[in-house]
């Protein structure tokens, strides 16, 4: 039988002080913008101790063997295969390397069969969106629900000012052909931002994609983090990432114009809705704003019992909850 929640609900829905405040692609492995001061160390990943394929940079791997100076990997399994790639692996759209997030089958939607579905993914922007609570996952031996990741922490960012992150995405392009698209995902303070990368084949004129994400910073540092689960389908590509590069929005104004003009107004009319009423074991929280957002579930004593940040929609597991629980809703 299932448990019923009634909407008496403590709820905090804020706007987060720095923000995404747009993000624009191009389908090319250029960069938009060269020269620039780039605030990311080694984005191009020429420094390494690993010898292309057969260096595995992933400490929780079975057969980690080699770095990537100023990157961490973090998380992924015993299974993980993350690696260097080279230019017979992959188009390489800077230096001689790139980074392959080596992984194996993952998940991105519910299906009682357990097969790799992505019938819930909404990619009609450049954001995904649809993503269920709790996914995507891959095996434990491949990380779980945090999959594989490599991140780099960056200081000397001054807060409330407008920087871009620019970064080609490409994907693994055989054994077996990998032509549809792969499912990662870029954190640097916001939560997960969910994107698609494609196919490219190497010794080929296949061509990645340029993202160019502009935010303001909410403090002084953050960590950049790439995030891939794995194969979300039988012919869907595996991540690899290439010339990473933070700088400040005024260089971007020397090649190309920005997507934003002005910062929106922290103080216009956000309204919020919560369904279904009564919920059983999902609660979804839907705003007519698409700033990022957090959300904050608390119950009758103050105990917080859920966070999440969000954009526009957002989807709350709520089975952990006990069964019968009141709670009190408030904006």
């Amino acid at each position: 039988m299932k448990k019923s929640l009634l909407f008496l609900i403590i709820f905090s829905c804020q706007l987060l002080s720095g923000q995404i405040l747009c993000i624009k692609t191009f389908e090319q492995n250029d960069s938009i913008c060269a020269g620039v001061d780039n605030l990311i160390l080694n984005g191009g990943f020429e420094n390494t101790t690993c010898n292309q394929i057969g260096g595995y940079i992933c400490p929780n791997a079975q057969s980690y063997n080699c770095d990537i100076k100023e990157w961490k990997c973090a998380n992924g399994g015993m299974q993980t295969y993350a690696t260097i790639y080279d230019s017979t692996h992959s188009v390489i759209p800077e230096g001689l390397n790139a980074v392959y997030f080596g992984n194996g089958p993952a998940y991105s939607c519910k299906n009682p069969l357990g097969a790799r579905d992505t019938s819930c993914l909404n990619s009609t922007s450049i954001i995904v969106t649809g993503i269920p609570v709790g996914y995507p996952y891959c095996g434990s031996d491949y990380g779980g629900q945090l999959g594989v990741s490599l991140e780099q922490s960056v200081t000397g960012l001054i807060p409330g000012n407008i920087y871009v992150l620019d970064f080609w995405a490409g994907g693994e392009s055989y054994n077996p052909p990998f032509l549809d698209r792969g499912l990662f995902s870029v954190d640097f303070g916001f939560g997960n931002t969910f994107l698609r990368c494609k196919s490219t084949k190497p010794l080929s004129s296949n061509k990645g994609t340029i993202f160019l994400i502009e935010f303001k910073a909410a403090s002084s540092s953050i960590t950049i983090k790439f995030t891939n689960w794995g194969h979300i389908c039988a012919t869907c590509t595996e991540l690899v990432i290439d010339n990473v590069r933070l700088y400040k929005l005024e260089e971007l104004l020397k090649c190309s114009s920005p997507c934003i003009t002005e910062a929106k107004n922290y103080n216009e009319n956000i309204s919020v809705s919560l369904y279904p009423n009564p919920f059983f074991n999902e609660l979804q929280v839907k705003s007519n704003n698409f700033d990022q957002m957090e959300v904050t579930l608390y119950d009758i004593t103050s105990r917080k019992l859920l966070q999440k940040g969000f954009t526009n929609l957002v989807s709350l597991s709520t089975e952990n909850l006990t069964s019968g629980k009141k709670f009190t809703f408030m904006k």
